[in-house]
């Protein structure tokens, strides 16, 4: 092309000739083939999310959807592990994930010459189920405590996320402290799954994402209460029970309960980044809270209603 090109610009041009050659040289610029093929509110891009965390993710990226219909944002939901691996290996921009980045992921992104960003979006509770027949709905912790690490256990316990399940290393990091689980345990694939198996087995306890229980406006959400016995648990040393709701989470009154981020690695501000603002933001943070996650920016009020006897006092004539 630079032949013929060369051979224009030696004898005068034409009018016509002019803008076509212009045209060309537009299109061939390197600036031109340069530009980012998304912005923070339009294009397609990949990201994954933590499997219990669908019921609340599906309605904002929906909600994120109808407000920019240019941005088409294509969600895998898998466990933590194999979330964060498709992260470290450029499969996503961002992952919505119940951890943050460890050492060893900066590390590894710094050798792609990546900065690694994130941004804590809300706190989750775990909802902790059995069977629908259960009688007695409330624990302490320091029992369920004892229950895993006891290898005769008299529960079999049920976590969603197979093997690479972020609520299984939530409960062996944090709540027993580097401790193994003795307990006999059977690793759902979802948190369906585990339901299921909850349902149909008296023995067994299961730990899923609070959102697959707890939505009061969603159907399938309460389907899936119906079937199974929500616990209240008691914190250590409490004597006081509660449920996993958003506004028992802040005080920290509940005692299973873990911080979600959005991960990325995004380079500039893309579709990732227009995603991640948007979650964050006001709008955002009201859907999640809908799912009773903690919204980590907008704040929350607990009402407590007391029942009171007073009597009326009749007038004297």
């Amino acid at each position: 092309m630079s032949v013929f090109v060369g051979a224009l610009l030696r004898r005068p041009l034409r009018l016509a000739e002019g803008l076509w050659l212009i045209g060309l040289w537009a299109c061939s610029s390197p600036d031109k083939a340069a530009q980012p093929e998304d912005t923070p509110t339009s294009g397609h891009i990949r990201i994954a999310a933590d499997l219990s965390l669908r019921p609340a993710l599906d309605p904002l990226l929906e909600q994120f959807h109808r407000t920019y219909p240019r941005a088409h944002i294509e969600v895998r939901y898998l466990p933590e592990a194999e979330a964060v691996a498709g992260l470290l290996s450029d499969s996503f921009r961002v992952v919505v994930v119940a951890r943050p980045f460890t050492p060893e992921d900066s590390a590894q992104l710094a050798s792609q010459r990546i900065r690694p960003k994130q941004t804590r979006l809300v706190r989750e509770g775990i909802a902790v189920i059995g069977h629908p027949n259960r009688k007695d709905s409330l624990l302490r912790i320091d029992t369920l405590l004892a229950w895993l690490t006891n290898p005769r256990s008299p529960y079999i316990f049920v976590v969603e996320g197979g093997s690479g399940s972020g609520i299984l290393r939530y409960l062996k990091d944090s709540l027993l402290k580097g401790a193994e689980i003795r307990a006999p345990l059977y690793r759902a694939d979802s948190a369906p799954a585990a339901i299921a198996y909850v349902q149909q087995n008296p023995r067994a306890i299961g730990l899923i994402g609070v959102a697959w229980v707890c939505d009061r406006e969603d159907s399938t959400t309460q389907k899936f209460l119906q079937s199974v016995r929500l616990f209240a648990l008691a914190p250590s040393g409490g004597d006081a029970y509660y449920y996993p709701y958003a506004g028992y989470l802040r005080p920290g009154f509940y005692p299973l309960a873990r911080d979600v981020y959005a991960l990325s690695r995004e380079p500039r501000l893309g579709l990732g980044s227009g995603f991640i603002s948007y979650a964050a933001g006001p709008d955002g943070q009201r859907l999640l809270l809908k799912s009773e996650l903690l919204p980590a920016q907008a704040p929350v009020r607990i009402v407590e209603l007391k029942e009171e006897a007073f009597t009326i006092e009749r007038e004297k004539r």
